[in-house]
């Protein structure tokens, strides 16, 4: 379950903060001011930036404490960082406490409910609580941005062989082997489908 969860965390996209810079060259008081504004505004937006990047790259590694205290230190700069909630929201649910999880993952929704990736952190979230039905829909919502979205897309599988819908479950794990061979590898190692693999549609769809 783990290894699955470290590959899905690599769907969190890096993103950047745009900057802006006085490029005024008035030798005037106020503009000389201005400037020196502009730039602390612009080293501390560029501290945040790096703070979010290093925050995807720690919980895309599995280093879930780093993620959680690299994206606490961006919500420092900017309470309003949707990206930085849903990235603690995700890293603390993988370490375990999966109601503060949620509630990041909520807050970064409210902040930003076109953000697609926090859709996919919050279907992932709400399957390590176990919430199958709300977890699948919002790896629903993910494909209704990104019908290709492979781990999405496996994910639904999954949820579906957790629940005993071994037809359903097939046909989604077919969807995304489609989309992504190297699915085959990951399903065929998974506890998901570990009662799967004397089934002769799971053995081929994985090259057993």
């Amino acid at each position: 379950m783990r290894r699955l969860l470290s590959i899905l965390a690599l769907f969190i996209f890096i993103s950047g903060c745009g900057v802006n810079q006085n490029t005024n060259n008035s030798n005037t008081e106020s503009n000389a001011k201005s400037s020196s504004i502009s730039n602390q505004d612009g080293s501390q937006m560029t501290n945040l930036d790096s703070h979010l990047t290093v925050a995807k790259q720690a919980l895309s590694a599995g280093d879930y404490a780093k993620a959680i205290e690299e994206a606490t230190a961006s919500i420092k700069y900017n309470p309003n960082n949707a990206d930085a909630y849903s990235v603690r929201g995700f890293a603390t649910a993988l370490s375990g406490d999966t109601t503060k999880g949620l509630a990041d993952t909520k807050k970064a929704y409210d902040l930003d409910p076109n953000n697609v990736a926090n859709y996919y952190n919050m279907a992932m979230v709400y399957k390590l609580q176990g919430q199958l039905n709300e977890s699948k829909q919002w790896f629903e919502k993910v494909l209704e941005k990104d019908p290709s979205n492979t781990w999405s897309v496996y994910g639904i599988a999954t949820i579906y062989a957790d629940q005993g819908d071994d037809t359903k479950a097939l046909d989604w794990l077919e969807k995304a082997i489609k989309i992504d061979p190297s699915v085959k590898t990951v399903a065929a190692e998974q506890d998901h489908f570990e009662r799967f693999h004397n089934n002769s549609r799971f053995k081929t769809l994985v090259g057993l």
